[in-house]
């Protein structure tokens, strides 16, 4: 099975690392082949930048199709919340899910009756509004419910291998959701709606508390994307992108999926360029 998971950046990567790492020690029940894919068109002009919504959709339609002439992948996991909220609006050529469908069913099955979702995500996913609304199709009561945007946190986070900047972002948005609670005392589920900030998940759980629950849906993406039980299997991956990635970016992913996905790492170190 071969599947492409894509982002408009780099973020992403992680559900590929997790993912090969699942596979290589715990067995799938096909051998999987994974192609991480950049959506975006250059490195100074991404999704969040572009002028309208019909450019982004006409931009991302027509990635996904290059994609699919190029790769001819089983299916293609969109792990990026930005591009997520775009799907019911472009023609996916191939069987297609977003990570969007991950978290709102992680966070669900974590509320208990009391609990307040927190979730945290760009500029663009939070005014979408597309959290809120699939969590109050599955019952959740829109009170229960805090956004809130993070600008320019996706950028600290893949730029600062050390934290201390990240920490400090964090800690910031964090108060300004929790000051939204309709009760301070309410457990708190937080969900990290930008596939960056899985990258620093201690630092949101520190912020927010021994209480709270903190969901990284590029975690949970192993679920969807691979088929449970079988043998351990060797994972070929690849790493596309149409720019070459900035040194401070290659560093701080080196560090941190390093532990997790070696082969991974190794794909990002030598990228094709498309």
């Amino acid at each position: 099975m071969h599947i492409v998971v894509t982002d408009s950046g780099v973020g992403g990567l992680s559900v590929v690392a997790y993912a090969e790492r699942f596979v290589r020690t715990r067995g799938a029940a096909a051998p999987v082949r994974l192609t991480f894919a950049n959506a975006a068109p250059a490195n100074d002009y991404g999704y969040n930048s572009m002028p309208s919504h019909a450019a982004k959709i006409e931009t991302f339609d027509r990635f996904l199709r290059s994609v699919a002439q190029r790769f001819a992948p089983d299916r293609i996991y969109v792990a990026c919340n930005t591009l997520s909220v775009l799907l019911p609006e472009v023609q996916a050529p191939v069987p297609i899910q977003g990570i969007i469908e991950t978290g709102v069913a992680r966070v669900a099955e974590a509320l208990g009756p009391e609990s307040v979702a927190l979730i945290f995500g760009t500029q663009t996913t939070i005014d979408s509004g597309t959290y809120p609304r699939l969590l109050q199709e599955r019952g959740v009561d829109a009170a229960r419910i805090v956004s809130q945007a993070c600008p320019g946190l996706a950028d600290v986070i893949s730029e600062d291998r050390q934290g201390a900047r990240a920490e400090a972002e964090i800690r910031r948005w964090v108060a300004e959701a929790m000051a939204k609670m309709p009760r301070r005392d309410a457990p708190a589920v937080a969900c990290l709606a930008c596939t960056h900030y899985g990258y620093r998940k201690e630092l949101f759980a520190a912020a927010l508390g021994g209480d709270a629950t903190v969901i990284d849906p590029n975690e949970s993406a192993v679920g969807d994307l691979v088929p449970r039980g079988g043998a351990s299997h060797d994972v070929d991956v690849g790493f596309v992108t149409r720019y070459a990635l900035p040194p401070a970016t290659v560093e701080t992913l080196t560090w941190l999926l390093g532990d997790i996905s070696p082969r991974t790492v190794a794909a990002m170190l030598v990228p094709d360029l498309f």
